[in-house]
Order: C-alpha cells, then structure tokens, then sequence
C-alpha cells in the first residue's frame, strides 16, 4: 500500500510539474506577444508612454526567458515577411543555438536552415511586403541579449550587442529612443563583463553628442551615467568631473538613471573631499532608489554614505547597519564606525587590516586610509572632555602615538580645525581645554535650521516636477488653411446656437 501511494503521489506530482512547464513559456510567450503588438501600438499612435510600459514589465520578463521561448517568438515573426526585414532576425538564432536549431511549439527541437531561408526569399518564394518595425527587432535583439548575459555567454552578448548598436546608428525614431538606450546598457554591460570597457568611451561620447543634438532624453541619461561609470571605473575622477560640469542630466527622466547619476556623482565629490556635496548627493541617490529592489545598487551606495558621514565627523546611527538585507555587507563598516567613535587606533587598525580585500572590492579603500586621522581626532576629543589638563605625553600614550613631537602637532591641526577648543602649553607639556561654549549661542543651529529647510524644498520642488505632462512630440503648426476651416466652423456653431436660442425663445 505504502509502495502504490507513492507512485502515485509521483505520478501526480509529475503531472502537475509537467503542466507547469507547458503552462509557464505558453504564459511567458502570451507576454511576449501582447509586448510586441502593444509595440506596434505605439509606433502608429506615436504614444511613447506604450513603450516605456513595455520596458517596465522587461525586468521581470528577463527572468522568466528560455532558448525555447525566444526561439518560437522569433520564428513567428520570421514567418511570412520580407527578406530585407529579417536578415538580423537569422543572426539571434545562431546566438541562441551553435547548431541553428530552435524549438517548437511542442518543445521538440527543430533544424532551421538560415541559408534555405534566406534562398527562398531570394526567389521571392512566400515573401511579403510587410516588414518588421526597427523597434520590435530592437526589443527582440535586447531579449536575446539579457538572456545571454544571464546565461554568462558574454562573448556571444558582446557580438549580439554590437550588432544591435550598428544597427540603431541609423535611425533617428522618438519610440525607439528608450529601447536603444536599454541596447547601449547591454553593449557596455556586454565590454565591462570582459575587461574592455576602456575600448568603447569614444564610441560612448559621440553617441552621448548625438542624444543631445536630436533631444533623445532617454539617450542622453543612459549614455551620461555610462560614461561616468566608465571613468570611475578607471579612476579618471578630473575627466568625471569635466563631463559633469559641461553637461546637464535631463530633468525628465525615471528616478532609476537619476539615482544612478547622484551616486556617481557623490563618488566623484568624495574623492574631491568636498563631503558634503557627497552627503547630498549619495542620500538622494537613496532616497531615489527603488526601495523594494536593487538591494545591491543600496547596499553600495550606503557604504559609500557611512564613510563619508564618519569622514565628516559624525557617527552614523545604528538602524542604518539594521537595514533589511543589508546586516551582513555593512558588518566591515559597522566596525569601522565603532572604532573612529571610540576612537581607538588599534582597533581601528585591526579591523582595516581583517577588512581590507573587502574594501578594496568595493572600491572604499582610498576613503578607509582617510579615516585614520578621524579615529585620531575622536580620541583627542574625548581625552579633552576627560581631563581639564593633560599632558602631550599621556596624549601620545593614548592615541597609540610613536613620538611626542607628533601628538603636539596633531593637538594644534585639531585646535585649528575647531575639533577640540584647547590651548597647547609648549614648554610645560601640557594642554589645557576651556569651558565648552554654549552650543545655542553659536551659528550652529542656524546652520542645521537651514540645511533641513533646503531638503523640504528640494522635495518640494522634486515633487511638482514629477506631476507633469507625458513625454510626446509637439503638435505641428497649424496651417492658414486649417485656421480658416477652423474658424468657418466655430462661426457656423455659433450661428446655429444663436438659431436654437431664438426658437426656444419663440416655444416659450
């Protein structure tokens, strides 16, 4: 009995499996299709909103793709079209498959024969006239392309992508601005993944020039954040910063690409130690960012915040280690924190030294040496709240100091600075601290008041520009003629109105 319900709880459980399986790429290709008619849609209503909404649902789409999938679709809209319109289509089933082969409706595999294909179309043998729009050979070529990537064939996505770009080179179409924008992400995507980022920068500027010359927004955001990951990458943080200054991102455009630009933005202003600029800009790259995904993009990001707050002085709270999925990439920093609060340079050193390979993958280890002086500061500053009076010696002992003459200079650095309010007595040894000043009585509040007044306005600001009007081309001037045959009909409206008021007044 025992043995017979097993089997059949197997037979039953394999049933469903199967169905599932046949379920999930007839549901995935179901998808596909409506994306590729809402496409069609779009290019004959001119409505740029129907693409976007497309490449919203790619993402989620992009996990679901399979060789079987992409095939069929793509052997759908092989059928029964012009030859000039699907010499690139024959090009994505060898990348899909060495051997050529795609699968059919019933998952069996299926020999494609490109040159008989091709033969046929030559001869004119079942070619029509209709051929396949730019954008749905675009959106065709990204979906091969993801899946590729994915599948970790980055030689293959390398060659797919740079097919896709050499053919977006020649069209100057609004509906297709978004997808080719997406299509240059994967091409970049495509060189990073193999080490050959360096070789496509120009390919990028001039793309970017073009963007700009034919007001293509989306291009324009894409293509500015892919350059400045392309210097930053390299470290070229004075041609990063030359770019941004001749540049300006477009104010329209998806709080993803424009979270994207502040965080490469507050990278290239802490490098430039100007931190609070940094501050700002890596916050709203948070704020910006979507809150239910990209967790890696927040993870990155928040490091980058963690330093620069502790590199400004100030120690961040602990929720912000707490954050959901992100406990465990922030432990190397947490400690880091614990150690420039108290600090301690011993720890401090300990942990830079455990930490150090992490720091170095996540490209903070130029920002973690910084914060040497910082930890140094941070104990100088709690030994001046200990004691009234003490001596350069016990400072030097304290901070873990070499030589004395070292503490003295790093007591007057941090007297200068304002860190500590204290006066060096160079021949007795010793420093003596002041009474500390009353806080409200300085420009401090002020400074604080102000600083939280320009953030409400900045959201504020951020939130009427959000309220506006979908993206679509101006409506064409109107014509003399067509002002004429305008106005002839706004007279005739109201020559009739008036006639319908006099009869009324008549029947009454």
């Amino acid at each position: 009995m025992a043995t017979e319900m097993t089997m059949d709880q197997g037979n039953s459980n394999g049933t469903i499996d199967s169905t599932k399986e046949h379920s999930e790429p007839d549901n995935i290709l179901t998808g596909l299709q409506k994306n590729l008619a809402l496409l069609e849609v779009a290019v004959l209503t001119k409505e740029l909103r129907l693409v976007s909404r497309v490449l919203r649902q790619f993402t989620r789409t992009r996990k679901q793709l399979s060789e079987q999938v992409l095939s069929q679709v793509i052997q759908e809209q092989l059928h029964n079209r012009s030859s000039s319109s699907t010499a690139l289509l024959h090009s994505l089933v060898k990348f899909l498959t060495e051997s050529g082969s795609h699968v059919d409706e019933n998952g069996h595999a299926m020999d494609v024969d490109v040159r008989r294909d091709e033969k046929l179309h030559r001869k004119g043998i079942g070619e029509s006239t209709e051929t396949l729009l730019p954008e749905t050979i675009t959106f065709l070529y990204l979906l091969v392309s993801a899946y590729l990537l994915d599948q970790g064939k980055n030689e293959e996505a390398l060659e797919c992508t740079t097919k896709l770009v050499t053919y977006l080179k020649g069209f100057n179409r609004r509906t297709l601005d978004e997808l080719s924008a997406r299509g240059y992400y994967f091409w970049s995507l495509s060189h990073e993944r193999l080490g050959k980022l360096r070789d496509i920068r120009e390919a990028l500027l001039a793309a970017h020039a073009t963007a700009v010359l034919r007001h293509d927004y989306a291009g324009q955001a894409m293509l500015l954040n892919l350059l400045l990951r392309n210097y930053i990458k390299y470290r070229l943080y004075d041609q990063a910063d030359k770019l941004v200054s001749r540049t300006k991102f477009p104010a329209t455009r998806s709080n993803n690409q424009l979270a994207r630009y502040f965080y490469y933005l507050g990278r290239i202003r802490c490098i430039q130690l100007d931190y609070s600029e940094a501050m700002r800009c890596l916050l709203q790259a948070l704020r910006k960012a979507p809150q239910n995904s990209a967790l890696g993009f927040r993870i990155q990001a928040q490091k980058f915040a963690v330093l620069v707050q502790l590199l400004m002085g100030e120690v961040p709270e602990r929720k912000t280690f707490l954050q959901e999925g992100m406990q465990k990439a922030l432990v190397p920093y947490l400690q880091l924190a614990r150690g420039v609060k108290n600090g301690d340079l011993n720890y401090f050193q300990q942990v830079v030294d455990n930490f150090y390979p992490v720091f170095e993958r996540d490209g903070t280890a130029s920002l973690v040496t910084r914060l040497r002086q910082n930890v140094i500061k941070a104990g100088l500053k709690r030994l001046t709240v200990a004691y009234s009076r003490i001596s350069i010696e016990d400072v030097r002992k304290s901070l873990n100091l070499d030589i004395a003459r070292d503490a003295e200079f790093i007591v007057a650095k941090a007297i200068r600075d304002g860190v500590i309010d204290a006066i060096i007595y160079h021949k007795e040894g010793y420093i003596e601290s002041r009474e500390s000043t009353y806080l409200y009585a300085t420009m401090e509040p002020q400074h604080t008041f102000h600083e939280r007044i320009r953030f409400c306005l900045n959201i504020h600001n951020e939130t009427v520009r959000a309220m506006r009007f979908p993206e679509s081309d101006k409506k064409d001037i109107e014509t003399l003629e067509e002002r004429r045959e305008r106005l002839k009909e706004e007279q005739e409206l109201a020559h009739t109105l008036v006639e319908e008021d006099e009869e009324d007044d008549d029947i009454l």
